[in-house]
Order: C-alpha cells, then sequence, then structure tokens
C-alpha cells in the first residue's frame, strides 16, 4: 500500500472515531439531558469554533456568502433531524444497535440519488440494499428480543432509523452545496443554521429553567470535536480517493461497539453482530462498483 494511501486512511479512521461520543452523547450524559439540548450545544461549539477560525485566518466574509442560503437552512434542517434522532437513539438502545441501523445510510443514499436526483441504479446496488436490509432486520429484532418488544426500544429502532434517513438526505443536500462553495463557507453556514434551528426547537422541547447549565455546557465540546473530525476527513481525501475511504465509515460500528462495551458494559449479541456484519458487507459491496458505474 502506498504511503500517502496509508496516511489517508488513518486519518478518515481518526475523523471516524471522532464522530463517535458525539452520537453517543445521550448516553454519555445518562439521559439527563434531552437529545435536542446536546445537539444544540454541539451546533452551537461548533458555530463558535469556525467563527474563532475565521476571525483568526482573517478569511473575508464576501467570500463565505452564499447564492443560496435556503440550500444551508434546509441542510441545517436534515442535519439536526439525523442528529438528534441518532443521539436519542443511542441513550435508549445500545449504541452499537443504533449505530447498526444507522450506517444503513449509505445505502439509503443510493436509493434517494436515484429517485431524487435521478442517478443511475445498478442491480448490484439492490443486491448490496438487500444485504443490509436483512442486516438490520436482525439488529432490530435483537433489540427488541432483548426488551420483550418494550416501547422503549421500539422508539430506540425507529429513531435509529430516522437518523439514518435524514442523514442520507443531508449528504444528497452536501452533494450540491460541495458542487459551488467553499468547505469554510459550509461549515459555517450549517453550524450558523443549525444552532438556530435546534435552539428554536429546544425552546419548545425543552425546560431550560430546570436544566442544570453548568452540567450542559461541557457539551459544547462536541462543536468543535465535530469540525476536528471533519477536518481529519477532508486531510484524508487529499492522501486517497473516495472509493479508498468509503469503505472507512463503516469501522464506526467497532468503535461504537468498543465504546458501548468499555464505557456502559454493552455487549452486543451474536445475532446483532451478524446483522452489522451484514450492512457492513452491503456497505462494502457498493464501494467495490467502479467509479464509472456508481451514482455520481
Amino acid at each position: 500500500m502506498h504511503a500517502s494511501t496509508a496516511r489517508g486512511i488513518l486519518l478518515s479512521l481518526v475523523g471516524t472515531a471522532l464522530f463517535t461520543p458525539i452520537f453517543a452523547a445521550g448516553k454519555i450524559a445518562d439521559g439527563a439531558y434531552p437529545a435536542v439540548a446536546l445537539m444544540t450545544m454541539r451546533y452551537l461549539g461548533g458555530f463558535l469554533t469556525v467563527s474563532a477560525v475565521v476571525a483568526a485566518t482573517r478569511t473575508p466574509l464576501s467570500s463565505l456568502r452564499s447564492p443560496k442560503p435556503w440550500q444551508h437552512v434546509l441542510r441545517a434542517v436534515l442535519g439536526a433531524g439525523g442528529g438528534v434522532s441518532a443521539i436519542h437513539a443511542a441513550t435508549v438502545i445500545p449504541i452499537a444497535y443504533a449505530t447498526a441501523i444507522g450506517l444503513t445510510q449509505g445505502l439509503l443514499i443510493i436509493a434517494l440519488a436515484g429517485l431524487l436526483l435521478k442517478e443511475r441504479i445498478l442491480p448490484t446496488h439492490w443486491a448490496a440494499g438487500l444485504v443490509a436490509a436483512v442486516g438490520a432486520y436482525l439488529v432490530v429484532m435483537q433489540s427488541l428480543r432483548e426488551t420483550g418488544g418494550a416501547a422503549a426500544s421500539i422508539e430506540g429502532v425507529l429513531f435509529a432509523a430516522a437518523g439514518a434517513l435524514f442523514i442520507a438526505l443531508e449528504v444528497l443536500m452536501i452533494k450540491v452545496l460541495a458542487r459551488r462553495e467553499s468547505a469554510p463557507g459550509v461549515l459555517l453556514h450549517v453550524n450558523g443554521f443549525g444552532t438556530l434551528v435546534v435552539g428554536a426547537l429546544s425552546l419548545l422541547l425543552v425546560d431550560w429553567p430546570a436544566i442544570d447549565l453548568s452540567g450542559l455546557l461541557p457539551f459544547l465540546l462536541l462543536g468543535p470535536i465535530a469540525i476536528v473530525a471533519q477536518f481529519f476527513n477532508i486531510l484524508a481525501f487529499r492522501h486517497a480517493d473516495a472509493a479508498t475511504l468509503g469503505p472507512v465509515n463503516y469501522a464506526w460500528i467497532l468503535f461504537a461497539t468498543l465504546m458501548g462495551i468499555v464505557f456502559f458494559n454493552e455487549i452486543p449479541a451474536p445475532t446483532a453482530i451478524a446483522g452489522a456484519a451484514l450492512i457492513v458487507i452491503g456497505g462494502l459491496i457498493v464501494a467495490r462498483i467502479p467509479a464509472n458505474e456508481s451514482p455520481r
């Protein structure tokens, strides 16, 4: 393996690992704060971080303006929905299970690209989707089996699935925005609008006077962690191509499983492990499709 490619894979692994505690924030908070409050801290922390970088580098604000800011608002809504759903899911069901269901976003992106962007979907894509769907079914059934179909387990599964859908739609929006706007501009817009969107939602859903703000403020660190994770991912693409780095995202299930075992004593059942493996296999099948045959 070329040294540059190996460096790209390592950088991508670090970026993927850094995202793991963000989606596990609800579990880390031990249910003390609702997901929407944690997501508000994540976006606010991200906005403050990007703003500080822009100020420190004296980047002209004119270069960051977007010709279509409403698209950033839509992306922020989708990202907020995905983040809140994923955090809440990992709060009420094991992190590994929520992560496995969340990884179906990769196959959802393919399906949605065909439906919304009219991109070509090959039989191989459908085959990969079927493999991942079987894997997701096994994970869902194991989660429900462990709790006897308890309402909390059903809720966690539904939120994990909703998070995958929201994030898949957000990725399609990123695809549109990345074609014409700079990375700093995209980050500033999404974190700024994300703060407004989730902050407004939190005013409706969160009893802020009853919250211990001193305990919530440390979750502002989720913002800079997310920015650093995105930075590592951007650097990774300077050393390796998308086809090489695509499968690295599936290492997320390994980091989530390890975090669940070490910090929360969540040991996944063999059925769930098999299901997660099938989801990863489905994603790897897609990653192996030649670039000139994959949706672009």
